[in-house]
C-alpha cells in the first residue's frame, strides 16, 4: 500500500512535469519547463485539485537526494565558464551594484517619508 501511495505521489509530479515540458515547447516559452511545472503543481495544490497527502509518501525522498538533482546545473555552468569569465564585471555589477542602488533608493525615498525623526 505504502509502494502504492509513493508511486502516485511521484506519477503526479512527473505528470506536472511532464506538462509543463509539451507547454513550454508549443508555446516556445522562454521559461524553464521544471519551473512552470512548479507552478503548474503549486496551482493544483492551491485551488485543492490534489491533496497534500498525495504527494506526502514521495516527497522525503525527493527531499533526501535534492543535491542530486543540482548535478545538472552544476555541469552546465562548468561549461559555460568561459562565458561568465568574459562577462565578470557585468555579473559583478548586477549582483552588487544595483541592489546597492535599489538601497540606497529605497532609503532616500523612506527618508522624506511621515514618520522620519
Amino acid at each position: 500500500m505504502h509502494l502504492l501511495k509513493f508511486s502516485i505521489g511521484i506519477l503526479i509530479i512527473f505528470i506536472c512535469l511532464w506538462s509543463a515540458k509539451m507547454i513550454v515547447a508549443f508555446y516556445a516559452l522562454p521559461i524553464p519547463a521544471s519551473l512552470l511545472g512548479l507552478l503548474i503543481l503549486f496551482g493544483l495544490l492551491h485551488w485543492k485539485l490534489i491533496g497534500i497527502d498525495w504527494l506526502e509518501p514521495a516527497s522525503p525522498l525527493l527531499i533526501k537526494y535534492l543535491a542530486f538533482f543540482f548535478i545538472p546545473v552544476g555541469v552546465g555552468v562548468i561549461n559555460h565558464l568561459s562565458l561568465l569569465a568574459n562577462n565578470i564585471l557585468l555579473i559583478i555589477i548586477l549582483l552588487f551594484g544595483l541592489p546597492a542602488i535599489v538601497l540606497v533608493a529605497v532609503g532616500k525615498v523612506s527618508n522624506k517619508g511621515r514618520y522620519r525623526d
